[in-house]
């Protein structure tokens, strides 16, 4: 494992990291001597427990605070999926009705269809009937 030498709380320190973890580390720290810096006023005033005590408490306070919003968000990512979800079950429901239609029109097609062949016999019929009548006139 590499190390990496650092300053945190005025204090060098040499750590030893996994590769992948060097730009987290690197973050944590920086959030670390920031918070240090906030509290500069209290330096020399209070010991450096203290401070530490108070960066610790504040840095506590922020998890907190981002484990809500995640659980707002987890909330919210459920919410939507069972919209999704219901959306879904109606779009099903809709495509099913859209194809018992479907076939519902397949079959009225084929039934004018039928019709429309027995109208084309029965107007066949008629004229020769037609045909019968005016030439039994004519004779």
């Amino acid at each position: 494992m590499p190390d990496l030498n650092v300053t945190i709380f005025n204090q060098n320190l040499k750590l030893s990291y996994q590769e992948n973890e060097k730009d987290r580390l690197i973050n944590a720290i920086e959030i670390l001597n920031k918070s240090w810096n906030k509290f500069s006023n209290l330096h020399g005033k209070v010991g450096d427990l203290k401070i530490i005590t108070l960066i610790s408490l504040e840095l506590q306070d922020s998890i907190g605070e981002y484990k809500n919003k995640l659980n707002f968000y987890k909330d919210d990512v459920k919410l939507l999926t069972k919209k999704i979800e219901e959306k879904n079950t109606k779009f099903g429901n809709t495509i099913e009705k859209i194809n018992k239609l479907k076939l519902s029109i397949d079959d009225k097609n084929k039934e004018i269809l039928k019709i429309e062949s027995i109208l084309d016999e029965i107007h066949n019929e008629l004229l020769q009937i037609k045909n019968n009548i005016l030439a039994n006139k004519n004779e």
